[in-house]
């Protein structure tokens, strides 16, 4: 049972995971502090690693992920694969990647390595640019090549090769001094947790997968076997499964989750007290659990009522109004919170 839960929710696992890194990481450089990680790699690599024939193969791995490596690749897809929606995904997301990793750079403001440079470079080091967004880019290519390419062979080779390409590109940046070990791991949890959704997204616009016709009717069958099965295990796994659910249908779900997640980045950049962080995850929970139950209250109002239905509207209309009133509230709090904080 074990086993089947963790298959069925494996995404949201490794997305814990990665974040939970992310937020380690991060709590360390905000507080300025210097990770273990980052000196025990420093001493493994740039102080017994280095030679001259090493640096220069490493020069060649990082420039595949430069700039113009990047775009030439994508405007060769553009030009060449029949699929032109297989462009445009690439080339959004190329774009998409390079915008965020100049975002949180900018937010958390981590100065580069000094003193150990083979190449030059500017700008903050948190997380990895190189890294992050080879980790998108190739690995959206990866996923597409694996999903698409029906030659076994080819499929294999390629797709081991570009898995193979990822790490070297981050460690290439931590050998030639420009990123710390802890600038790379981030930029590859991040782009993890970004290619899962990103790639939801591509299956739907390739239609890489046929959806599951399952219907209404067969919904509320299960709803009635669940009411049968009363272990706790089948508690948690089902309340996932409707989490889940929400999140590929409901688009205000994840406008509410990106805000949390950026609230929990401001949270560590001004450290906020610990009392401050509990009002935060209270409103977290009240708005997103809201939500949840604004989109149940949506779904059985359709069952209900197919035709339009005035009164159907109304009840949706409140449950709707709820959500809205908890978010105004919230963003009232969090502007107490932390405005003192940014003018103080």
């Amino acid at each position: 049972m074990l086993k089947r839960i963790i298959e069925k929710n494996y995404k949201w696992i490794i997305t814990f995971l990665c974040l939970i890194i992310v937020l380690m990481m991060l709590e360390d450089i905000f507080e300025n502090e210097q990770l273990t990680l980052d000196m025990v790699v420093y001493r493994l690599v740039i102080l017994n690693l280095r030679s001259e024939p090493v640096t220069a193969i490493m020069k060649v791995i990082t420039n595949l992920s430069s700039a113009y490596v990047l775009i030439a690749t994508t405007i060769g897809i553009l030009l060449f694969v029949k699929n032109k929606k297989v462009g445009l995904c690439v080339a959004s997301n190329l774009v998409i990647t390079t915008l965020l990793n100049q975002l949180l750079k900018y937010i958390i403001q981590r100065p580069r390595p000094d003193g150990y440079r083979l190449i030059a470079e500017s700008g903050y080091s948190f997380p990895s640019g190189h890294s992050m967004v080879s980790m998108a880019f190739y690995g959206l290519i990866i996923y597409l090549i694996w999903k698409m390419v029906k030659n076994k062979k080819i499929k294999y080779i390629s797709c081991g090769i570009l898995g193979l390409l990822i790490p070297m590109i981050g460690f290439s940046r931590i050998y030639l001094g420009v990123h710390y070990a802890s600038d790379v791991i981030g930029g590859f949890a991040i782009s993890i947790v970004y290619l899962l959704l990103f790639t939801n997204i591509a299956r739907s616009v390739l239609q890489l997968e046929k959806e599951k016709k399952n219907t209404m009717k067969n919904k509320r069958k299960m709803v009635e076997l669940r009411k049968k099965r009363k272990k706790l295990r089948n508690s948690f796994k089902y309340a996932f499964e409707g989490i889940a659910e929400a999140w590929k249908t409901e688009q205000n779900l994840k406008i509410h989750f990106a805000i949390m997640a950026l609230v929990i980045i401001a949270g560590f950049m001004f450290k906020i007290s610990t009392m401050e962080w509990i009002v935060c995850l209270l409103l977290f929970a009240i708005v997103i659990s809201l939500e949840l139950i604004n989109t149940a209250i949506e779904t059985t109002v359709d069952i209900a009522m197919p035709d339009i239905n005035e009164k159907a509207k109304y009840a949706k209309d409140i449950a709707a109004g709820a959500v809205l009133f908890s978010a105004m509230i919230s963003v009232i709090i969090g502007l107490i919170i932390f405005l003192p904080k940014i003018f103080g």
